[in-house]
């Protein structure tokens, strides 16, 4: 499966090095903030994906499609988020066989983020539910069809989950710095 992933150059590099790129935190902007949040993903990807190589606790972000399309991400609007401005990151274009991958709507995936439910009552507001129903409720990310009441002609953006890149999946790096 083709997929786009913006990664720090250096992590870029260390895959050169080793063979494979893999979350270790130390360029991952986000992770201090929404570390429950990754937990969770961690715990889908096991029980739908299976366990992750020796050592890993994180999963890699990759893109499937942004906005209904199928394209390499634009770097002139994806670049921005990722570190601080002039941090120097690459734009890896890998192909990643199927089984190693976990694919998720990136919009719903911030009530994962915000810790609410994706639950709506019939006047279109967000449900109050217990923790097993949030939770449960979490995994309609899953579902890529899925639509909320209204946005079932939204353009979709997928993400995508793996525990790691390997260096033979590398079709093209393209090299930027942040603005």
């Amino acid at each position: 499966m083709l997929l786009w992933t913006i990664q720090h150059r250096d992590a870029y590099k260390k895959m050169m090095d080793t063979g494979t790129l893999q979350a270790d935190g130390q360029h991952s902007p986000c992770l201090d903030d929404f570390r429950e949040s990754y937990r969770w993903m961690a715990e889908q990807m096991i029980k739908r994906i299976g366990d992750p190589p020796r050592g890993i606790v994180y999963p890699v972000w990759a893109w499937y499609q942004w906005e209904g399309k199928r394209k390499r991400p634009d770097m002139r609007t994806h670049g921005r988020g990722c570190g601080e401005k002039g941090t120097p990151i690459t734009l890896l274009t890998i192909d990643v066989p199927e089984k190693h991958i976990l694919l998720s709507d990136f919009d719903y995936w911030h009530f994962v983020l915000n810790d609410i439910p994706l639950r709506f009552s019939k006047d279109g507001k967000i449900e109050n539910c217990s923790e097993t129903e949030k939770l449960k409720s979490w995994e309609k990310i899953f579902d890529i069809t899925y639509r909320i009441e209204g946005e079932e002609d939204a353009p979709v953006s997928t993400q995508a989950v793996l525990w790691e890149i390997k260096k033979e999946w590398l079709i093209k790096a393209e090299n930027f710095i942040t603005r």
